[in-house]
């Protein structure tokens, strides 16, 4: 959002045809991929998958929005924390699942009766995915009603003082009772703290905060279930998805409840 001082990361490049760059980009981290699941530990072929997706979804933002992180830059022109939390998540999930899966194909392929691709999945893992779907989605739906109302003159003059942006400029880009940003460009790190309504976005929103904090702490808590996981020196029981714990599957069922919840009040 454009306060007087925003945390801002990236500079916007001109939109144009990265063709060549596209298919040069994809097949390297498709090849440094398969290379290192295949020839390295199970542990680094894990590390440097997830470096590799990260790395493709960096030069995503930059081919189609812009700049490096416009994977995470909403329809509102707003770094947006439910994109971040859905992208954390598919990034640690799926370069596990990928490779473990090359890994199993590349150990147990010689075994006639191992079936290297059967890689079970309890529910609690399709239920974090869930859950961060949900939030993405739903935020969109849950605002949709305040995109259809207009603030008070009183609402944007406050804005605009807390703020330090013309009244005039909040009310052009405003979606109904909702902030927004002229562009992309606009766009910082703080947007994902900040509250979604013109009357509250100068202030941190708690409930964003807290699912900050949560999805951290789940991500750096499985992640290094997966770390440990990968380390078993027993291919035939190694090699598979850790099952989080219900105690993890509620701390982020919790954090996204409340951080729903928080989109539904309004600020007048």
């Amino acid at each position: 959002m454009s306060t007087a001082a925003p945390i801002c990361v990236g500079t916007p490049l001109p939109v144009r045809s990265h063709g060549a760059e596209v298919w040069v980009v994809s097949l390297l981290c498709l090849l440094v991929t398969f290379v290192s699941c295949c020839l390295l530990s199970p542990v680094y072929g894990w590390l440097i998958t997830g470096c590799c997706m990260f790395l493709f979804i960096l030069f995503l933002g930059r081919w189609i929005v812009g700049r490096p992180l416009g994977v995470l830059v909403s329809e509102r022109n707003l770094m947006s924390l439910g994109r971040f939390q859905m992208i954390a998540w598919t990034i640690l999930l799926l370069s596990a699942y990928f490779s473990i899966a090359l890994k199993r194909l590349y150990v147990l392929s010689a075994n006639s009766q191992a079936l290297p691709l059967n890689i079970a999945m309890d529910w609690r893992l399709w239920a974090l995915m869930g859950i961060s779907a949900t939030s993405l989605v739903g935020s969109p739906l849950l605002l949709n009603a305040k995109s259809m109302q207009t603030p008070s003159d009183k609402t944007v003059d406050q804005a605009s003082r807390a703020l330090n942006e013309p009244a005039e400029s909040i009310s052009a880009n405003g979606v109904g009772l909702l902030y927004s940003n002229t562009s992309p460009a606009d766009a910082c790190l703080s947007d994902m703290f900040q509250g979604d309504d013109i009357g509250n976005a100068a202030y941190i929103d708690a409930s964003k905060l807290q699912m900050f904090y949560f999805t951290v702490i789940a991500l750096l808590t499985y992640g290094y279930a997966i770390y440990t996981g990968l380390g078993n020196v027993y291919p035939q029981q190694g090699f598979t998805m850790p099952v989080p714990s219900d105690a993890l599957l509620a701390l982020v069922g919790i954090s996204h409840a409340a951080y729903l919840t928080g989109k539904t009040a309004q600020h007048l």
